[in-house]
């Protein structure tokens, strides 16, 4: 049997809390609660989703997404719901 003490014990290091950046806070919408399960933005459910990108596209949305001081979720979502558009270059 091996006795511990604290002069053997090693100490984990503490775990950084990494800062939201402002456009990351949740949206506070007077006089309505979050509610699990409750639509809260728009009037449906958001789903869970997964998506693939290259460390380019990911810099780019974080880019724009920031631009707009949204999530990258909300900035997808808003393209989705054509309240971002989309223009090509060649326009």
């Amino acid at each position: 049997m091996v006795m511990t003490t604290k002069s053997n014990c090693k100490k984990l290091p503490a775990k950084r809390i990494r800062q939201r950046e402002p456009r990351e806070n949740k949206v506070i919408r007077k006089g309505l609660k979050s509610m699990r399960g409750q639509p809260e933005a728009y009037d449906e459910m958001k789903k869970i989703v997964s998506v693939s990108l290259t460390p380019t596209a990911l810099a780019g949305i974080d880019k724009i997404s920031r631009n707009y001081m949204i999530s990258r979720s909300e900035f997808l979502e808003r393209i989705g719901r054509c309240i971002i558009l989309i223009k090509d270059i060649d326009d």
